[in-house]
C-alpha cells in the first residue's frame, strides 16, 4: 500500500518537472531557421504538450493521495 502511494507519488512529481521544464524550455528546442508561423506552431505544439504532463502528474499525485485511503 505504502509502495503503491510512494510510486504514484514519484511518477507524478516526475511528470510534474518533465512538464515544467518543457513549457519554459519549448522556444529552445526549435529551430530559429523555420519559418515564423511553423515556428510559433511547433513551439504552441510543445507547450501545449508540457502542460499535458503537469495534468497528468497532478492526477497520478491525486491517485497517490487517493491510494492512502
Amino acid at each position: 500500500m505504502i509502495a503503491d502511494c510512494a510510486a504514484l507519488a514519484v511518477a507524478g512529481a516526475a511528470l510534474l518537472a518533465i512538464g515544467r521544464w518543457g513549457c519554459r524550455a519549448a522556444a529552445g528546442r526549435v529551430s530559429p531557421a523555420l519559418p515564423e508561423p511553423e515556428r510559433l506552431r511547433r513551439i504552441g505544439k510543445l507547450r501545449g504538450s508540457g502542460h499535458a504532463l503537469q495534468v497528468v502528474g497532478v492526477v497520478f499525485a491525486l491517485a497517490a493521495v487517493w491510494s492512502l485511503w
